[in-house]
Parts: C-alpha cells; sequence; structure tokens
C-alpha cells in the first residue's frame, strides 16, 4: 500500500473510531454545511504583549467592578 493510501486507510480509521458506538456513517471529508460560519472567518485572535499576560497572571490589567 502506497502512503497515500495508507494516509488516507487511517483518517478512515480514525473517523471510525470517533463515531463509535454511534449510528451514524463517518464524516472524515470536507464539511457540507450551508449554514454561515458562527463567527467570521476572518476573525484572528487578539494580539497581546507579554507583560499584559504577566500583568493578567497577577490580577492585574482589569476594571474592578464593586459588587461582583
Amino acid at each position: 500500500m502506497d502512503e497515500n493510501k495508507k494516509r488516507k486507510q487511517k483518517k478512515v480509521d480514525q473517523a471510525i473510531d470517533m463515531t463509535f458506538p454511534a449510528s451514524d456513517p463517518t464524516a472524515h471529508g470536507k464539511p457540507t454545511s450551508t449554514e454561515p460560519p458562527r463567527r467570521p472567518a476572518d476573525r484572528k485572535a487578539p494580539k497581546i504583549t507579554k507583560e499584559q499576560i504577566d500583568d493578567a497572571r497577577r490580577g492585574e490589567g482589569h476594571k474592578h467592578q464593586p459588587g461582583r
């Protein structure tokens, strides 16, 4: 079996493992949904600095809301 067939077979095997014990057929191809994505596809993660990460780790860098 060539590498391409082995790779495809491994994907099929993994898809089968993920569906067990459900009775639905495996879905290892591209999505076929016509529904729009729940969030914009071009949305990127926010860019934060190491200092902001350190502040968050210490509990700093956010507004305190009394009564919460």
